[in-house]
């Protein structure tokens, strides 16, 4: 396994990319990082955004604050909010999508509705539902953090799910047609015994390559959102708070932006590198597809009847 996983230079890149980010944020913080107390309401608006110098590479944003040592403290708090949205959504696209893909021959109508959420832009669906929430109740929304902060989880998590279920339900079924799952049917396997030994077996490592463009999904997501207004904890509340100053202090949201490409790049690398570790032909079959020769084909790119 040690050697399969060393021949896929993106998904070892990757690897050690996110290492770097999640280590230099952890040394950083815990050893490095210099403590400014508490700053006061006048030293804020006194102390104006410094640009970057030797004292501090990355400039300063107002009141003094280094961006270095402030965005590398963000890193754990973007990631966790990252996870617990990704996580959410695979958990309970999970579900749906496994029952989707087995009854996908009765709830295949149900395609005709998913299908608009193809072409609604997420960030909008995203925006549209947390401005709803505010508008119903402005105090309780804005003046109740947990309230707050577990309604804007939810609504992330929600404005993932009929899509990402369809594309779980449609591998689901996809695997149904193997002919050794077929077999099993023949042979008299129920539809639970078939679920849990055969289908979850076969496709999860597609679960584990979705689960990771989905982290990608969500860290877009969360910048949109926190450009719109909804500051999202993190990285993102520094993009979306200052995305003014970027015509005069731009150093405030660089590092922030720099950061969060280099955790979507590092992602978008190991994604990579998991499709080509479960999916050795993956390459072949696009090469074939793109230069028009039919010849190769493979049991698992049945065309669905929608």
């Amino acid at each position: 396994m040690i050697r399969r996983l060393c021949k896929h230079g993106s998904l070892i890149v990757g690897l050690v990319l996110l290492v770097l980010l999640l280590g230099t944020s952890y040394v950083n913080t815990h050893f490095f990082k210099e403590d400014i107390g508490k700053i006061s309401q006048e030293d804020y608006y006194n102390k104006k955004p410094l640009p970057p110098s030797w004292e501090h590479p990355f400039g300063t944003s107002t009141g003094g604050i280094d961006m270095f040592d402030a965005t590398l403290g963000q890193t754990m708090t973007t990631l966790k909010f990252a996870l617990v949205v990704t996580g959410g959504r695979m958990l309970i696209s999970m579900v749906l999508g496994l029952l989707y893909g087995l009854l996908y021959r009765r709830l295949k109508w149900l395609d005709v509705f998913i299908e608009g959420f193809h072409f609604v832009p997420t960030t909008l669906l995203a925006f549209l539902l947390l401005y709803s929430m505010r508008l119903m109740d402005f105090n309780l929304f804005m003046g109740d953090p947990d309230f707050r902060w577990t309604m804007t989880t939810w609504i992330l998590i929600g404005v993932g799910i009929p899509s990402l279920s369809q594309l779980i339900g449609k591998e689901t079924f996809l695997a149904m047609q193997q002919e050794f799952i077929q077999g099993a049917r023949v042979l008299g396997g129920r539809h639970l015994h078939i679920l849990v030994k055969h289908v979850i077996p076969s496709v999860r490592g597609k679960f584990l390559l979705i689960f990771s463009g989905q982290m990608i999904a969500v860290l877009t997501l969360m910048m949109h959102v926190s450009i719109l207004g909804f500051y999202i904890p993190g990285w993102t509340a520094f993009i979306g708070s200052n995305y003014y100053e970027l015509m005069l202090s731009p150093w405030i949201i660089f590092f922030p932006v720099l950061m969060l490409t280099l955790l979507i790049v590092s992602l978008t690398l190991v994604t990579n590198g998991v499709r080509t570790l479960f999916d050795g032909d993956y390459m072949r079959r696009r090469s074939s597809f793109l230069s028009g020769d039919r010849g190769v084909r493979n049991h698992s790119t049945k065309n669905i009847s929608y």
